[in-house]
């Protein structure tokens, strides 16, 4: 029998445009940030600016990850590229005629995190039917080692274009990025679902049809129980991680030995450490009944590292980093590849978009009380408090659920 390849057509142009679409991306979410604070010189007025952008990804997947189901999703992403292209592109033309107004950044910024946050339910719902069947594991190697990859790559050439040109000609570059990624996603030859026509339903039968689509993804989540337990410590560790780095990056800032500069090789080090695993990932395939054991000893692992790195000379800091990144982008390619390929192809969307409200809703509650008690506690004992509650949330949720949780994390896929 002929053994399966990875690279098809689909997979080749959806990678294509992922890749140019990371490129845009990494720039752009880097410029923002610098432009913000330099013209407002305000921490406060960033932080806002951060947290309004944060707003469709808590609302927007909720309301439309049942559409999504009904719909083609190729079709989705390419027309969602596409105008978002032309924000990019009519707002570079606003910027040359007009000098920063931080209400219009922040318009300009929901509107592209609007669009991003519909376009993620439809590529996360897509991407598995572009794998070719047994070939997940590889398949997500490639995807996870695309950002780490393009993060080192595009973050330093980014800001030396920022310094030198200021950020008009990165969002004009953004603009033409998308349009080409559209054009290869465009040729894509997707599989197509067979929703039931509603071409002439009355808007009552719609929102029935909705509210009942939305009201099984809920049903789902609470009969699955193994799918559950592991998007709540997926939520948890992903919100606590992100306190732990505001904690990380608040340490260097108030530190007179730690620099700005030795922040940033810091999550260089991490960043290399994903590539590496991506690569090993991509060439190794580990063995389904092995799955389970591994990912729930590198969860723990890596809480440790959350919980002790402000503790620890800056050299161990680096080498902590780079095992996370090296078993992070591991486990989360097995996690990605036996979660989607275990959902209901017809609900993928729904259950992704619940997911993606939880994380999103996690990391805003939890940047709001790592914010407070940074405030009267050491930023080292904050990180410790919440890298000790997530330790704690691996027991509750994955080996307590042990006989619902491994069979989806050894799913041969």
């Amino acid at each position: 029998m002929r053994k399966p390849a990875l690279w098809t057509r689909n997979f080749t142009l959806i990678t294509l445009g992922t890749v140019i679409s990371a490129i845009g991306g990494t720039a752009m979410n880097l410029a923002l940030s610098l432009v913000v604070f330099d013209q407002t010189d305000s921490t406060w007025l960033s932080g806002l600016f951060a947290a309004v952008s944060m707003v469709p990804s808590l609302v927007l997947p909720f309301l439309l990850a049942p559409m999504v189901d009904q719909l083609d999703r190729k079709k989705i992403i390419v027309t969602l590229d596409y105008t978002n292209a032309a924000a990019y592109l009519v707002f570079w033309g606003y910027l040359l005629g007009n000098d920063f107004s931080y209400l219009a950044y922040m318009a300009f910024s929901f509107l592209t995190s609007s669009i991003g946050a519909v376009y993620s339910l439809a590529y996360e719902a897509l991407y598995p039917d572009l794998i070719p069947q047994g070939m997940s594991q590889k398949g997500y190697a490639v995807s996870s080692l695309i950002y780490p990859t393009v993060t080192a790559l595009i973050t330093p050439l980014a800001s030396a274009l920022y310094l030198a040109a200021g950020i008009r000609w990165i969002i004009l570059g953004e603009g033409i990025l998308l349009a080409l990624a559209a054009s290869f996603e465009l040729l894509i030859r997707s599989p197509l679902s067979k929703p039931a026509s509603q071409g002439h339903a009355c808007l009552r039968q719609r929102l029935r049809t909705y509210r009942d689509d939305l009201a099984e993804g809920l049903r789902y989540i609470r009969r699955e129980r193994g799918i559950r337990s592991i998007y709540l410590y997926m939520m948890t560790t992903n919100a606590t991680g992100q306190g732990a780095q505001l904690m990380t990056l608040a340490h260097f800032q108030s530190s007179s030995i730690l620099t700005t500069g030795m922040y940033s090789l810091l999550i260089t080090a991490e960043t290399i450490g994903r590539m590496v695993g991506g690569l090993l990932h991509y060439g190794v395939k580990i063995p389904p009944r092995r799955r389970y054991a591994l990912t729930r000893t590198v969860y723990q692992a890596y809480e440790i590292s959350d919980a002790i790195l402000l503790f620890c000379p800056y050299p161990v800091m680096l080498i902590l980093r780079f095992l996370c990144g090296f078993m992070g982008v591991n486990t989360a390619t097995l996690r990605t590849a036996a979660v989607q390929n275990y959902l209901p192809r017809n609900m993928r969307a729904r259950i992704n978009g619940l997911f993606s409200v939880l994380v999103s809703l996690g990391m805003m509650v939890v940047q709001l009380l790592v914010g407070a008690l940074g405030e009267v506690l050491p930023y080292r004992v904050v990180a410790l408090l919440f890298a000790a509650f997530s330790f704690s949330m691996i027991f509750l949720l994955i080996v307590r659920n042990k006989p619902a949780v491994k069979p989806i994390y050894d799913l041969d896929c």
